[in-house]
């Protein structure tokens, strides 16, 4: 399962930035809050501590200026 963050302009409908995670499932469980696999299968808006989670478990600096979705695909 491929996981990518993805950043969108205020007001804006496309992404202008987009990182694929080098994650899985399991590492994101408890940052995400989910309880089974299967919820990975959606797309979610990430809260500041989600983001900064992300940014320590991925060694990385994400935009501030963006706001961040986590989707997930196969």
């Amino acid at each position: 399962m491929k996981h990518t963050i993805r950043g969108v302009p205020e007001g804006e409908d496309f992404a202008t930035f987009e990182k694929v995670l080098p994650v899985s499932v399991a590492d994101l469980k408890p940052i995400m809050g989910w309880a089974a696999d299967d919820d990975c299968v959606y797309d979610y808006r990430l809260t500041p501590e989600q983001i900064s989670a992300i940014e320590k478990l991925c060694s990385l600096e994400l935009p501030r200026n963006l706001e961040l979705f986590l989707t997930c695909s196969a």
